[in-house]
């Protein structure tokens, strides 16, 4: 495996997610991390990318969402900002997004820059707005690692 990778341990303590979570979500296939490549034991371990899946799951669930948005919000983010994932993204890359729920089973969330004109119609429409910062995701999993390596 090329890389730094984390036990299941390891992405807990620095995603401050519970184990069981993590578990939770390799099961329901939300996040499924590397498994070892050797095929020995039954060890997995997570990718920086994997953390920073994680870091926003833990994000979304944090603000009150439930399980299914956050798991929709984080597939939306997969397929339309990949970048997202690559903890290598220069800082100015970085957009500032909104979640907007819908009503349509096919597609319940809509993903789109951040507008504040636009989130504020929506406001007032009744709509729900979720502010979504992508170098707050990145800075998030940052400061955790550091605080880890301590």
């Amino acid at each position: 495996m090329e890389g730094k990778f984390y036990t299941s341990t390891e992405a807990s303590e620095i995603t401050n997610c519970s184990r069981r979570q993590l578990q939770y979500w390799r099961e329901k296939g939300v996040i499924v991390p590397t498994v070892n490549s050797s095929g020995k034991g039954r060890n997995v371990y997570y990718s920086k990318a994997d953390l920073l899946a994680l870091t926003v799951m833990e994000q979304l669930l944090s603000i009150g969402l439930n399980f299914e948005v956050c798991h929709a919000a984080l597939e939306t983010l997969r397929e339309r900002e990949p970048w997202l994932f690559d903890e290598s993204v220069p800082e100015e890359k970085m957009k500032r997004l909104m979640l907007l729920p819908t009503l349509s089973p096919e597609q319940p969330l809509q993903l789109a820059e951040f507008d504040k004109q636009v989130a504020l119609e929506a406001l007032c429409q009744g709509q729900t707005v979720i502010p979504f910062w992508c170098d707050r995701i990145h800075e998030v999993l940052h400061q955790n690692l550091k605080r880890f390596s301590e």
